[in-house]
């Protein structure tokens, strides 16, 4: 389970830096979420579903990374607990 997770948070990472660059595949991206996710914000913490809003939001935030300068991202770490 262990490298399944890994995996997953890589193809996150991958994703991220593409669309940092403006190469953006919302269907890959859409693809890292389950049909109805949980997201946690400092303005709260929201259900949602994989939806065509859920890229429309997501292709909205990377272009606010990328405005406000944002030229990397790195997952340094990842750890399982049961």
């Amino acid at each position: 389970m262990e490298a399944s997770v890994r995996k997953l948070f890589e193809r996150y990472e991958r994703c991220f830096k593409q669309s940092l660059g403006g190469d953006i595949d919302m269907d890959e991206v859409a693809s890292l979420h389950a049909p109805d996710f949980i997201a946690a914000s400092p303005a709260g913490v929201v259900t949602g579903k994989n939806d065509d809003q859920l890229k429309q939001v997501m292709a909205r935030g990377y272009a606010h990374y990328r405005a406000m300068g944002t030229k990397e991202i790195r997952i340094r770490n990842v750890r399982l607990s049961p």
